[in-house]
């Protein structure tokens, strides 16, 4: 005798099934129509590249890959979970496709391996729903302000699978079922009923109880778009779209055919599709928020929290929850979101590294900052202040252009404008021109550029400020105006690389003037430094006898994927041994004063964070390669009257000549 089953043992309800079916699809189409007409009604979205993202696609949601689903104990329960779910379809596909069609699938070795895999798989998923429960109701790591539909959820899947296990075993108990070792699970719960019921109670049981699995299951599939469980839909997507720009790209603004009270995003309409699909993909997972700068220091932003108030902002207007008269372009700002919230952002980028769906929440905080332009006092004061430098003054202290160079010498030091060609373009960034600190940066570059022979020029009272603090801030304008300024004051020279020692400076030249018509050969001075050194343009005599720990720059690391080079010139010279601290690489810890932070006064100090971290790796020295992180660390040293010296590595590297 051929291996099988009886499809539909002791039923006689298909047609109510098929009824009931029929309702499910319907509200199921009609919610998932509803939140494809929310995501259209975004600005419009640019994606190509479609063979690599069906790759990355496929490679992130079946391979549950550390860079998805990052820790093991959440890695193996979504694993069960999605692993049991995808093998109980593609059986019930299976059961469907020889019921509607006749076609023998369902017989053989097929159904033997086919009825193991379903158990086995049902119980992975099984024991998934029950490590998700302990991790929200139990061990609760990240938050605890998990919601009735969480509970809801949980409930029901184990309820569908539960009853799908216990209909297997009074059917295998009924029936004598001698293929029952290849459904382990079902034979188990045969076991039970036999215990405490008869084989008629059984038959009757199994008749009841397939209506009940039945609704729950239809329930379900009803339930999805209105629940938490839509992200198996968007968040596939989400990662199918996302980004193959780095980390904190922005969109650059037409302003002929936009005024300013177009700007940015004031209400949901005006963000992308893109980033309305990031309010349905986002799982409340809570990994954004596990490290973020600023909401560890106490400051009123949560990446989780931010993008789940404009979530319920979109169910508050959709037209299932749409309160009579609401307005339909409201305002975002403070209303939803609060100004403090959005200035508290660093821009640091940990959030975008940390979410394992990709989501864009430095686009997403800059857009709504930029909508502040348009509004009267929509910056804080210390910031319009700085705008106003840099509009009069081309730099943020409000320094004349002539005192900006006042610390260099400046008719020893080579200038673009006298040369009209070289090799390098030193960028010395607003910093190193104006805030005492860097200027010693300054120094320490230019003593090794002429120790190594090196053919260089600065561009002088011609360098204005790159506007990365601007841009960040959202002032798209004033950025533009800086960035066409100083493109057309770069394309006047002839040049092979600049080089600049902030990170900021780096991003903005590399990343952002291309888009202004300025393609450029961008290091930063840790490349090539080291490529000095690598080259024995230069040779390190000096010795230290300290331990160094180094700061990753967050618009020199993850924005830019730059780790190596600074590590590799602090271990070029003798007798620094080098620490790392917990938080390095792509988890590095923000400085603070990213995003335009640097010019917002704020009482609560994220550098402090950064220097304990520096204080656990018992190191003499914290070294950086960034100028506003060597400011923001210098000025917590200093504070926390701590013994270590914050030193730029040029700096180490000059005193190693």
């Amino acid at each position: 005798m051929e291996a099988t089953r009886q499809l539909y043992w002791n039923i006689d309800g298909k047609s109510t099934m098929y009824l009931f079916a029929m309702i499910a699809f319907v509200i199921f189409i009609v919610g998932v129509t509803k939140k494809i007409t929310a995501w259209q009604k975004g600005r419009p979205m640019e994606y190509d590249k479609l063979g690599l993202r069906f790759k990355m696609f496929i490679l992130a949601i079946f391979k549950h890959d550390k860079g998805v689903f990052r820790g093991t104990f959440r890695r193996f329960m979504h694993l069960g979970i999605f692993y049991g779910f995808i093998m109980l379809t593609f059986g019930t596909l299976v059961i469907a496709i020889q019921d509607h069609f006749g076609i023998p699938l369902f017989y053989g070795m097929n159904y033997l391996v086919l009825s193991l895999l379903l158990d086995l798989l049902g119980l992975m998923a099984m024991i998934g729903i029950a490590m998700a429960a302990y991790k929200r109701y139990i061990d609760k790591p990240d938050h605890e302000d998990y919601t009735f539909d969480d509970g809801l959820l949980l409930m029901l899947v184990f309820a569908i699978l539960l009853t799908g296990f216990i209909l297997e075993g009074l059917r295998i108990y009924s029936t004598s079922d001698p293929w029952a070792w290849w459904s382990p699970v079902g034979l188990f719960f045969s076991f039970v009923t036999q215990e405490i019921m008869s084989i008629q109670s059984a038959v009757t049981a199994h008749a009841y109880l397939w209506y009940i699995h039945m609704l729950l299951s239809f329930g379900f599939i009803a339930y999805i778009p209105y629940s938490k469980l839509f992200h198996m839909v968007s968040s596939p997507l989400n990662i199918f779209l996302r980004s193959n720009s780095s980390i904190g790209t922005l969109t650059p603004v037409d302003f002929p055919s936009n005024d300013q009270k177009s700007l940015g995003s004031a209400c949901l309409e005006q963000f992308s599709k893109k980033q309305l699909l990031e309010l349905d993909a986002c799982i409340s997972c809570g990994r954004c928020q596990k490290g973020c700068p600023a909401y560890l220091s106490g400051a009123p932003l949560s990446p989780r929290v931010l993008i789940q108030d404009l979530k319920r902002h979109s169910m508050d207007r959709s037209p299932f929850f749409r309160r009579r008269n609401q307005n339909k372009n409201q305002r975002i700002i403070d209303k939803v979101i609060s100004r403090e919230t959005l200035w508290s952002c660093t821009t640091c980028g940990l959030c975008e590294v940390k979410c394992p769906i990709y989501i864009e929440h430095i686009k997403r905080i800059v857009d709504m900052r930029r909508s502040l332009a348009s509004c009267h006092k929509g910056f804080p004061p210390e910031v319009e202040k700085v705008f106003n430098n840099i509009y009069e003054y081309g730099n943020p202290w409000g320094q004349s252009i002539e005192s900006s160079f006042d610390h260099l010498e400046m008719s020893k030091v080579p200038l673009l404008g006298d040369k009209k060609q070289t090799d390098i373009l030193y960028w010395v960034g607003c910093f190193g021109s104006c805030e005492s600190r860097n200027q010693n940066v300054i120094q320490a570059m230019l003593n090794i550029l002429n120790k190594a022979g090196v053919d260089y020029a600065l561009l002088g009272e011609e360098e204005k400020c790159c506007g990365d603090s601007v841009r960040r801030l959202g002032n798209e304008k004033l950025f533009q105006h800086l960035a066409c300024q100083n493109v057309e004051t770069l394309n006047r020279y002839k040049f092979k690389t600049i080089v600049t020692h902030c990170p900021h400076c780096y991003n903005t030249l590399k990343n952002s003037y291309p888009q202004f018509g300025g393609h450029y050969h961008v290091m930063h001075h840790s490349e090539y430094i080291l490529n000095l050194i690598k080259s024995e343009k230069m040779v390190l005599t000096g010795s230290y006898k300290s331990k160094v720990t180094f700061h990753d720059p967050c618009y020199l690391g993850r924005y830019n994927a730059l780790y190596n080079a600074p590590r590799e010139v602090l271990s070029s010279i003798s007798g620094l041994e080098l620490v790392e601290m917990k938080n390095n690489r792509s988890m590095g810890f923000c400085c603070g004063a990213g995003g335009g932070r640097v010019w917002i006064e704020d009482e609560k100090k994220i550098n402090s964070l950064l220097v304990k971290k520096v204080i656990r790796t018992e190191s003499n020295i914290l070294a950086s390669a960034c100028s506003l992180c060597l400011t923001t660390l210098s000025g917590a040293v200093s504070h926390m009257n701590i013994d270590i010296e914050v030193r730029d590595i040029a700096e180490i590297v000059s005193d190693a000549l």
